[in-house]
């Protein structure tokens, strides 16, 4: 689903002033990376690492687990097409509503795809794939680590793939690294796309034990992450970079905006344990409320009514600056009542 994607800024030239369509972080600082990139530029006229070993090593040593353990891919979206090639017509379950990729690379793949809530998990059939989003996109909503480590130790007869790709927007507890090298039956996805708010730059990396990413090895084309995205990843880590200044006062902000939009009538707003959420219109449809948001005020939404198990009535935002917020509050009450 190429195109159902948030953050379309490119569709609207310059009407965009606020794009509350990304999940990640709005205010992040790069400054730093585009000096360092800058500087190395010569690394494009030459082919990078077939597989990117150094930066993999460099992550590894520093999430303390082998070298092995660790596959750099170009951002999640390449690892989940990965994985689904290399259990080509599985079964795989995918609670919704979550990323469409997972569908989509399972359906590439011929796999038989099925839903089930995240609720029901600890309940599920045998001898599957499960695609677990955590934190889940659209919903902010995230799965107790102690649940979800019981269910995969468990049931050692299922694979599971654990999407962390927002793992840094919340407080939450996550799956370290070092918790996870020892099963041989859970990939962790890890996105310093996200982390870094890099959306450009797809770079991104599978914890896993080394005998399921051999797996994975053996499918992945040679220089599938290039270089400028070597560098910015070997720049990232090496100098520990920390993109959200706090974390904290990010959920703060994000509180104060869902208390601000739940005074309003025509909105239902989901509870989320992130800076993005998911709200309902209880008239009208997103679809109208994000063309009349970006032409009317320059704000641009996710319309999020192509995510499976969802309608035409629900949109995603993720919180940016106290000023962003503010507009956005004030644009939605005026639609609400003069338009809806």
């Amino acid at each position: 689903m190429i195109f159902g994607h948030g953050d379309d800024a490119y569709r609207y030239g310059d009407k965009i002033r606020w794009n509350f369509s990304s999940c990640m972080y709005g205010q992040a600082d790069l400054s730093a990376l585009q000096r360092h990139l800058s500087a190395c530029m010569d690394c494009i006229t030459t082919y990078p690492e077939p597989e990117p070993l150094e930066l993999e090593a460099m992550i590894a040593e520093q999430e303390g687990v082998p070298a092995r353990a660790v596959m750099v891919t170009a951002g999640v979206t390449e690892a989940i097409y990965l994985i689904a090639q290399a259990f080509q017509g599985s079964e795989s379950v995918i609670p919704q509503p979550t990323f469409s990729e997972y569908a989509d690379a399972c359906r590439t793949f011929q796999h038989i795809v099925s839903h089930q809530n995240h609720d029901k998990l600890e309940h599920s059939p045998k001898n599957r794939i499960y695609w677990i989003c955590n934190p889940n996109n659209p919903t902010g909503n995230v799965l107790l680590k102690p649940l979800l480590n019981h269910v995969v130790r468990t049931h050692p007869e299922n694979l599971y793939v654990v999407d962390q790709a927002y793992e840094d927007y919340t407080l939450m507890p996550m799956f370290e690294a070092c918790e996870t090298v020892d099963c041989n039956n859970l990939f962790v996805l890890h996105s310093m796309t996200k982390k870094y708010a890099i959306p450009g730059l797809r770079i991104g990396y599978i914890v896993a034990s080394p005998t399921l990413l051999d797996r994975l090895r053996y499918l992945r084309r040679p220089w599938s992450v290039d270089s400028l995205a070597i560098e910015a990843g070997k720049y990232l880590v090496s100098h520990r970079v920390q993109i959200i200044p706090d974390l904290r006062a990010l959920l703060n902000e994000a509180d104060r905006l869902k208390k601000a939009l739940e005074e309003m009538d025509g909105l239902r707003v989901l509870d989320s344990q992130t800076h993005f959420m998911l709200i309902q219109l209880k008239e009208g449809n997103a679809t109208a409320l994000k063309d009349y948001l970006i032409h009317q005020h320059g704000i641009l939404i996710r319309d999020a009514s192509n995510f499976e198990g969802l309608n035409q009535q629900y949109f995603r935002i993720s919180t940016q600056c106290t000023e962003a917020n503010d507009l956005l509050v004030a644009a939605l009450r005026q639609y609400l009542t003069e338009v809806v």
